[in-house]
């Protein structure tokens, strides 16, 4: 995986009580979402991915609603925490 190449950040948003996802390509929005289903009372959860222009995804961990979304992708060059 080269750090070179084009990369973009995929958030995908899980209603559990509805059985309904969402995909976005920004995190603000999938907060959003994930935040007006949780004043309707439902169970939420969401994913973050790294996707690359070969195709290639990286898991970037889970997303929180309060505090940092940053994470460390292992195998990588990154020295400190982002995405």
């Amino acid at each position: 995986m080269d750090e070179v190449g084009a990369c973009m950040t995929q958030c995908i948003v899980y209603d559990e009580t509805t059985k309904e996802s969402e995909t976005f390509c920004s995190l603000t929005a999938a907060k959003k979402w994930m935040r007006e289903r949780i004043k309707q009372k439902h169970e939420v959860s969401g994913q973050k991915y790294r996707v690359y222009s070969d195709g290639e995804f990286v898991n970037c961990g889970s997303i929180s609603l309060t505090g940092s979304n940053k994470s460390f992708v292992a195998n990588t060059r990154q020295t400190k925490k982002g995405y």
